[in-house]
């Protein structure tokens, strides 16, 4: 800041603040009147401070800024009216400033001391109507200024939220796709064992002479691989639609199981690995047959995966309080407590060469579709047994809570047994 000869009168009547005030007030004006010089970017009035002066602009530009946080400032706005005053509210309402002033370009000021300011609003009537008429004209600049502003960011939300409206539809329509895809990709996945399946009778039927019943009997496991196909075929079609929709219907689990387990029987046949069925629960359960052979497919085909020479697969039907648990159990390398905390995962493969990592991701899907808990029980180089509990029918309900089987299970291991 740098002091100046203060201007003549003449000079002063051409500000707008001193327009209509008589000469000889304006001798008594000109007595308190400090004129100084500010370098562009140097600071007029300090935020927070008590007002100790008011200021006159004489020429150039100022910048109302306002501190927000340690270290960053907003700029509110520009004042570049010639003869208007600034920094006054402080000293009327004796209270700290609310913003700084910064030259915005070399400036010229009129400064007036407090007591100064004071005294010529008391003494001088035609100064105090300069400075009331200067107060409003500044309040009413500063609420179009701030009108305009709200208008220009309202716009800014408005063009901000149709592009996150967008962004999210796109979004949404992306992630669509993608879970479309891998509902896809799931069933192209299961589509391999029906067709094996399928493909294995073919090869029986065609190999030597059978009986009616031996006839008979491949025909309705291929056609309930072919229903299979179907059902695939629906749940995409369903999770396409936006849902999914099971076909319940009660049926004797006992000759449910047994059916199921002739199907199953063949994958082991061809790799001459013995499988061994228990199936003691006549009692009526609600299921959609077709879903959950996918259930105890996968589970089998899993065991396929990791069995040897020697190895042994198991399925079992029992009653337990809740009514039908299913135990689905081999003597393969079993697995560590990482891989069973993750073996439900989509996705999540352990040691295999092949397959999607969808397979037991099914599984617990489709289980939790029927009321149903499903857990491991694996020690490496121990095997594996899945233990499945549904409600059946006449008998109470599965616990809420499914992160364990209720009833504990407790069998002699397939490796001891042999």
């Amino acid at each position: 800041m740098k002091l100046l000869k203060k201007p003549t009168f003449e000079s002063l009547k051409k500000l707008r603040i001193f327009q209509d005030i008589p000469e000889d007030e304006m001798k008594h004006i000109h007595e308190k009147i400090e004129y100084r010089e500010y370098g562009n970017e140097e600071t007029i009035i300090h935020e927070n401070t008590m007002g100790d002066q008011v200021f006159i602009l004489s020429s150039g530009k100022v910048r109302i800024v306002k501190q927000i946080g340690e270290d960053r400032a907003e700029v509110l706005g520009y004042y570049g009216e010639q003869g208007g005053l600034f920094g006054e509210m402080a000293i009327l309402e004796d209270m700290p400033r609310s913003a700084g002033m910064i030259a915005d370009s070399d400036c010229k000021v009129l400064a007036v001391s407090k007591e100064g300011f004071l005294e010529l609003v008391q003494t001088v009537p035609l100064f105090s109507l300069a400075v009331a008429k200067n107060i409003s004209q500044f309040l009413r600049e500063t609420d179009d200024r701030l009108i305009n502003k709200l208008k220009i960011e309202n716009e800014e939300l408005r063009q901000a939220n149709n592009l996150i409206r967008e962004t999210q539809e796109a979004l949404i329509s992306k992630e669509r796709l993608a879970l479309i895809g891998r509902m896809a990709s799931t069933i192209l996945h299961d589509m391999k064992n029906p067709m094996s399946t399928i493909g294995g009778y073919a090869q029986l039927i065609k190999m030597k002479k059978h009986t009616h019943g031996q006839l008979v009997k491949y025909a309705d496991i291929i056609s309930r691989q072919v229903m299979q196909f179907s059902s695939m075929a629906q749940d995409l079609l369903t999770f396409a639609q936006g849902g999914e929709q099971m076909q319940l219907r009660s049926i004797q689990a006992g000759e449910y199981l047994k059916e199921c387990a002739d199907s199953l029987s063949l994958k082991f046949v061809e790799r001459q690995i013995r499988m061994e069925k228990d199936l003691n629960f006549e009692g009526t359960v609600r299921i959609d047959t077709g879903r959950f052979f996918r259930v105890l497919d996968n589970i089998a085909t899993n065991a396929l995966d990791v069995l040897g020479d020697d190895g042994v697969f198991r399925i079992q039907s029992l009653e337990v309080e809740t009514g039908l648990r299913i135990i689905l159990e081999d003597n393969g390398p079993g697995m560590s407590d990482e891989v069973k905390q993750s073996a439900f995962k989509e996705f999540f493969t352990s040691g295999k060469r092949k397959g999607t990592g969808l397979g037991l991701a099914i599984v617990k899907r489709i289980v939790d579709e029927h009321d149903g808990l499903v857990a491991i029980e694996s020690t490496e180089g121990e095997g594996t047994k899945f233990i499945i509990d549904l409600p059946a029918v006449g008998y109470d309900l599965l616990p809420k809570s499914k992160h364990q089987i209720p009833i504990p299970f407790k069998q002699t291991a397939l490796n001891d047994k042999n």
